[in-house]
Formats: C-alpha cells, structure tokens, sequence
C-alpha cells in the first residue's frame, strides 16, 4: 500500500470501519512511513480538537427573522421542491400557515446549525489566536513557582518559563487540549514548546505523572540523559541531581531516545536512563532481581558477556521485550544467543529465519514484534 492509498483511508481507520487486513494493511505503511504517520497525528488531533467545540451556541440575535423576510413570501415557493423558480398561484387557494411553516421548518434548522458552526469555529480560533502561547497551572498543594513567583490558585506558565515545587507543593499543568501532567514535590520543569503539533517540557529535576489521551508523537519531556516520547498513555517520570532518570509506564507506551538510540517501553515496564549512556534496555516491573542487576551491569558498567548469560537465565516470557531489545544491542558474536533464548519463550512467524535476525533484517524484527506476548498494547506500531 502506497501514500496514496494510506491516506485515502486514513478517516476510516481512524473511526474503526475498516477491516482487519485493510487496517494490517495501513498499519505495516505506517510504521515505514513518516510522513503518514504525521498525517495520522494531524488528523487525530484535529478530531480532538473539534471535539471540544461547543455543542450548542445561542445567537446574538435571532438570525431566523431576518433571513424570513430576505425569503419572501415563502407561500410562493411551490411544495416539492424548495430551490424551485417561485411561480404565481391562485391565493384563494393557500394552505392554512402552519402547513407552511412546517414544509420550510427545515429552512430554519439549517439556517441554526450553520450559525451554530461559524460562531463555534470562529470563537475557538479567535480564542486560540488571541491566547499567549503557554499552558495553564493550577496549585494542587503549597506554594509552587512559576519564573520564582508563587501563585495561590492558578497561574499560566509561558514558554520559556519554569515552574518549580518545593518539599510541601505540588502543581497540575493543563497541556493545551491533550491531557496533564502533575508535578511531584521538590521539582523543576520548563516549557519548551506549545504548538498543536509539538507539546514539550524538560524535566530539570524531581518527578512529573503524564497523562495524555492524544495521538503518538505529540507530547516529548526532555531529561538531561533522554527524551520521553509519548505514544499514548500514562506514565511517571522522575529525574535525580545527576541527571538519570527512571520512566515507569502505567497504560499505553513511551518511546526514550537519546542520539539515535531508542527504547520502547510498554505498560508494566520501567526504562533507566543516564547521563551519556542514553536509555537502558527495558524491563518488566516484576523482573528478578538478578535479571534488573544483571541488566544494569550490561547497559551501564560494561557487564559484557557474564551479565548477558544472566539475563538470559532470569528471562521468562514476559521479559520478551527486554530479549527484542537486547537483539539490537548485543554484538555480533552474542546476538545467537539471544535469538536462540528469545525463541523457546516466542516463536518467531514462519518466515522469520534466524539468518534474518542475525543479520538485522529489519523486516523480520517488525515482524516478530506482533508475536510478543504483550496483550493489546500494540507499541510497536510506532518503533522507528
């Protein structure tokens, strides 16, 4: 499927009307296609914007008498045909008025929802153009900042600024129109961005709950050792004094990357990152302690192959991810080892071979992604 083809139908899976091969069909596009995937995003979130229009709005004035004596009179339009060359009739002859009345009813409906529509639509663009750029801050407990400035109920954060929590304060951000982040005790964030299409904060330090209910790609928090990239979900996300940070997903996934190096992280599992090290391999909550420790050893003190054989030993089927991943990370040498393992906990797709993997066939490691063992959550749809 090409572009074309995608985006032709991208309104319908979007609304769920199509089937399951056409949506395998648009999915397998997307993950290649990046510019697809800014399509989707787009029009997701142009949904989600529409749906907060109101659902009503009461005119000024009441705009159905002046466009009653810009008709006529309306006795004069023949019954049928609405849009018909108005001919003469014999008076005599005329319908009783609520007959009338009731046949041009429709007039009036339209003639509502219409002005329903441009007042709605210019309202909200008028309020989203005339807003400075930023997002609002409610106070949830204590006395939080915003650029060193206590506020007592609400305050509005603007670019560039920051707001910072003492031990005793806690705050709530609005972030525009696609969820909120609640910012922790003893914490400092920045706003970087404010766009439709690129909402971003950097986590100097202490710890922030996401939730985001909008489309993938739209929400990045920035850490000194990695950026957190929503992919729809709901995660936590705290940063110490030097830098590291350690992301645990509630629903949904999130995406940490660092110069090139990416990890996926799903729902029920955690991801450590530090400074010049970039994201570790990730890894279920309920891990062994051997495995966690082993993995530490092997993503940040240079473990090699002792720690490997350790994570290996410790897998089980739910620790597929941190297997999926670690294909990408060992080297040569050690990456038939890992296949092998990860094999007896999943079996790959039939056309999947061990020489593919071994060699980095991207293909073949998308496709073996669908056979991990992780519920719906379908995080690998937007792997890079």
């Amino acid at each position: 499927m090409n572009c074309t083809e995608t985006q032709q139908y991208l309104s319908e899976y979007v609304d769920g009307e199509l089937s399951f091969t056409q949506r395998q069909r648009i999915e397998l596009h997307l993950k290649r296609c990046i510019e697809c995937q800014r399509e989707l995003s787009m029009l997701r979130s142009l949904l989600s914007e529409v749906a907060l229009l109101p659902t009503s709005i009461a005119p000024v004035h009441d705009l159905w008498e002046s466009t009653a004596r810009r008709l006529g009179d309306q006795k004069n339009i023949p019954p049928g045909n609405p849009f018909a060359v108005p001919q003469q009739r014999d008076h005599t002859q005329d319908e009783p008025a609520h007959h009338s009345l009731r046949r041009y009813g429709w007039i009036k409906s339209i003639t509502s929802l219409a002005a329903v529509l441009i007042i709605g639509f210019g309202a909200f663009w008028l309020t989203r153009d005339s807003s400075s750029p930023g997002w609002q801050v409610a106070r949830v407990q204590g006395s939080p900042e915003i650029a060193s400035t206590r506020f007592t109920d609400a305050g509005h954060l603007h670019i560039g600024e920051t707001l910072e929590t003492d031990a005793t304060s806690r705050a709530r951000i609005n972030v525009g129109v696609i969820g909120n982040v609640d910012v922790e005790p003893s914490s400092r964030v920045q706003l970087l961005q404010a766009k439709t299409t690129d909402h971003r904060l950097v986590l100097h330090r202490g710890t922030i709950h996401a939730k985001i209910w909008a489309p993938p790609r739209l929400f990045f928090v920035e850490t000194p050792s990695a950026t957190a990239v929503d992919l729809g979900c709901e995660y936590t996300l705290s940063v110490d004094d030097h830098g590291a940070s350690i992301l645990r997903v509630n629903t949904g996934w999130v995406a940490m990357e660092f110069g090139g190096h990416e990890s996926i992280v799903p729902a029920g599992a955690m991801c450590i990152t530090y400074s010049g090290f970039g994201p570790g391999t990730p890894y279920r909550e309920d891990a062994s302690v051997q495995l966690r420790a082993a993995l530490q050893k092997f993503d940040f003190e240079h473990g090699g192959a002792g720690s490997l054989t350790t994570v290996l030993s410790e897998a089980r089927k739910d620790d597929s991810i941190t297997l999926w991943h670690l294909l990408m990370r060992v080297g040569a040498e050690d990456r038939p080892r890992v296949y092998d393992r990860l094999t007896t906990l999943v079996s790959p797709p039939e056309f999947v071979t061990r020489e593919g993997i071994l060699q980095g066939n991207r293909e073949m490691l998308e496709a073996w992604q669908s056979h991990l063992d992780l519920g719906q959550n379908k995080w690998w749809q937007f792997w890079n």
